[in-house]
């Protein structure tokens, strides 16, 4: 792996790799004392998110801290460091039936502690969650060079203020996070897919029927191509017998939709097709919006018709692409504005200073100081 990184053309930044907490502590006090930034790293698969670095600085290489600390596979509970990589913690959950229903892109090499800071998602988050629904017990190192703790190893924990909740999307600027405690489930017996192809002007009554319905699904996504007709999937997973009553159910529902035809498939593959777009490579545009739910359908029907879109379409989550420039779209590497300053923003900013007064860990990658 590369002994440097470049983020944003920011760089080349020196990059270490700590082979212990204690070196990662030594790393942070020598970081802090030259007055420099730490950019923590893990998988590298999502640099390109946040805004540009403010000083110079180097590299944090978490891959090292990887071990499997507690696995008591009946409490359904799981401690590892964060370095981790997603594919290898759902490989040995697997061997107990069991799985971290959150989709992460690239899993292979995405962290486990990147996926926190990021608070990565996709379809699923649904019917499922996402992160901050599964951490309940966390470690980081501060600015001190100290580890600290939060939370715990059992799933009832509510004492002590909640700092397992302020990392989860802190993009690593409020210290690096070490070690996770997670809650687990049993994988699904069985799972099906209700696919079909609609015209913009279906979309409202079609995204209505399935928040009607009588159904549960996990993930319900609404995605087109550069051109083509919209298309959805309805993404089922549970026991084979109530996957089987709920695919049948919904298929039946959706004979009253105007211009719906709907047909079953075989599993939910396009969760994995999705949450792969996020990190799409040859996109000259990546753009994330968040809209109320009721409010996807007139959203992506004012999207350029050049764009990809793929959107979580009952969570309000709405991922546009563009290949070449598009009207309304800013190059991927270009920087958009900063959103006008509000009591959350204002609050958040107020959080890092306080926790990080010198601005250690990634300076300017959040609020662009």
């Amino acid at each position: 792996m590369d002994n440097s990184i470049t983020i944003d053309s920011f760089g080349p930044l020196p990059v270490r790799r700590p082979a212990s907490v204690a070196e990662l502590c030594d790393l942070v006090k020598a970081t802090r004392a030259a007055k420099h930034g730490l950019y923590p790293v893990g998988g590298r698969t999502t640099l390109d998110l946040g805004l540009p670095p403010t000083k110079p600085g180097v590299g944090c290489d978490t891959t090292a801290l990887s071990a499997v600390l507690d696995y008591p596979a009946r409490d359904m509970t799981v401690t590892v460091q964060a370095g981790v990589t997603v594919a290898a913690l759902q490989d040995l959950l697997a061997r107990e039936g069991q799985w971290l229903p959150v989709d992460v892109s690239s899993p292979e090499k995405a962290t486990l502690g990147g996926a926190v800071a990021t608070n990565a998602s996709g379809p699923r988050r649904y019917g499922y969650g996402t992160l901050r629904d599964y951490v309940i017990g966390i470690s980081f190192v501060t600015d001190d060079g100290v580890e600290v703790k939060a939370g715990g190893r059992v799933v009832k924990n509510v004492a002590g203020y909640d700092l397992m909740k302020l990392q989860i999307g802190a993009l690593g600027t409020l210290g690096v996070v070490t070690q996770l405690t997670l809650k687990v489930k049993p994988k699904p017996e069985a799972s099906a897919t209700v696919g079909f192809d609609c015209d913009t002007s279906a979309i409202p009554a079609v995204l209505d029927a399935l928040a009607a319905s009588k159904t549960r699904p996990v993930a319900v996504e609404l995605s087109r191509a550069t051109e083509g007709p919209w298309q959805l999937h309805v993404g089922f997973e549970e026991k084979a017998a109530a996957v089987r009553w709920q695919v049948d159910t919904l298929l039946a529902e959706l004979k009253a939709v105007p211009a719906v035809n709907a047909r079953e498939e075989d599993r939910i593959a396009f969760c994995a097709r999705h949450t792969a777009l996020q990190l799409r490579p040859e996109s000259w545009f990546i753009g994330k919006l968040n809209v109320q739910p009721s409010k996807v359908a007139e959203t992506v029907a004012q999207l350029p018709a050049g764009a990809i879109v793929h959107a979580h379409a009952l969570t309000g989550v709405i991922w546009v692409h563009a290949d070449a420039p598009v009207a309304g779209c800013e190059p991927r590497r270009g920087h958009a504005p900063r959103p006008a300053p509000s009591p959350a923003w204002e609050l958040m900013r107020h959080v890092k200073k306080t926790l990080d007064p010198d601005n250690v860990f990634n300076p300017g990658r959040l609020f662009g100081e």
